[in-house]
């Protein structure tokens, strides 16, 4: 009877959580039965915990909702990996003073003056002196401008230790992943290869020279 009861809540739980996947995806009840091939009474039943979904037809509106399949099972460790909540305002205004630091330190760097790099980059110098004061933002236009005027990239001037910038790496390392053959994918996945992907972490340090020494080392030992 415990069994039976676990099962049930389970069922529900489950249908609560694929409900608010659902509602956060902005899709309606029809629109996403049609996504599996359920009509909208089955889904409904599913979201309801009246009814079980199968693991095939998770898996699908997982991948149709852009969910993972842990989020809806483990959905307290989905909780963790949501992306912070802060203050939009203060964040911006933070980002553009940090900004407007750079681009002046790499002035200086280039030891140009703020009429030099207002003729190079076409924007006034009020304007940039301002932008470097972090009191106006910067248009990315006129930041490519700026980065081009001082011999930089705009990629340099992009968050890469706040909130944003982990999520944007995180991006980053799973379309790096994607490209990768399958096998080579299956690979990194199981948990049994983390000792050999550390070893080769470690040998990528290695200089070119003394790896070359030590494959001529082995094949001394193999022959």
């Amino acid at each position: 009877m415990a069994d039976r009861q676990a099962t049930q809540l389970r069922t529900k739980l489950l249908g609560a959580v694929l409900r608010q996947a659902r509602l956060s995806a902005g899709r309606s009840l029809k629109e996403t039965a049609a996504m599996i091939g359920v009509s909208s009474g089955v889904l409904s039943s599913y979201e309801r915990g009246r009814r079980g979904i199968s693991l095939p037809e998770l898996e699908l509106v997982g991948y149709q909702l852009d969910v993972s399949l842990g989020q809806f099972l483990h959905p307290a460790r989905g909780e963790a990996k949501k992306k912070t909540d802060f203050n939009p305002a203060v964040m911006v205004s933070l980002r553009q003073h940090y900004i407007g630091a750079m681009v002046r330190s790499h002035r200086t760097e280039a030891e140009m003056t703020v009429r030099d790099l207002a003729k190079r980059s076409g924007i006034p110098a009020g304007r940039v002196t301002l932008f470097e004061q972090g009191e106006r933002p910067i248009p990315v236009a006129e930041l490519e401008s700026i980065a081009d005027a001082l011999g930089r990239d705009l990629s340099e001037y992009q968050d890469t230790r706040g909130p944003i910038g982990e999520w944007e790496a995180a991006e980053r390392g799973f379309e790096a992943l994607l490209r990768l053959p399958a096998d080579l994918r299956e690979f990194i996945r199981s948990p049994k290869s983390e000792p050999y992907l550390r070893m080769a972490l470690k040998m990528s340090d290695i200089p070119v020279d003394k790896v070359r020494t030590m494959g001529e080392g082995f094949l001394e030992i193999t022959f």
